[in-house]
């Protein structure tokens, strides 16, 4: 009789397990639509108030060449975290990032803070990316 009652629920185990394995999602049309609508307005835009950090700052002769060398570093080292130059007088500015909150940078400057430890978080205009 425990025999019997082992293999049955065993079966019965098994069987609940298979049938998890998969999950459907109905997805409404009107929210795929709304979703790409709000695309659409975003790109339009093109820039909001965000946030990026600034990992260097380099004046003196030969100071765009160091920056543009600063930056090719950088995304050597982090190829999914977009690197920009700006210049204000008298210093090229390398600044990464597209961030829309200041604790998204946050938690990119502490994945990059041992390679860049004077690096910090600076209000910017930002592009947007989906």
């Amino acid at each position: 009789m425990k025999k019997i009652f082992s293999t049955l629920l065993l079966v019965i185990v098994c069987v609940i397990g298979m049938a998890q394995n998969s999950v459907q999602y109905d997805v409404e049309p009107a929210i795929i639509t709304i979703q790409n609508d709000y695309v659409k307005v975003w790109n339009k835009l093109g820039e909001t108030d965000g946030y990026r950090i600034q990992i260097a700052a380099v004046t003196g002769t030969n100071s765009r060449s160091t920056a543009e060398n600063e930056r090719f570093a950088f995304q050597s080292r982090y190829p999914e975290i977009p690197a920009y130059i700006s210049y204000m007088e008298p210093y090229f500015r390398i600044r990464v990032g597209n961030f829309s909150t200041r604790l998204e940078a946050y938690y990119i400057i502490k994945e990059i803070q041992g390679d860049y430890p004077n690096a910090y978080i600076v209000p910017e205009k930002i592009t947007y990316s989906e």
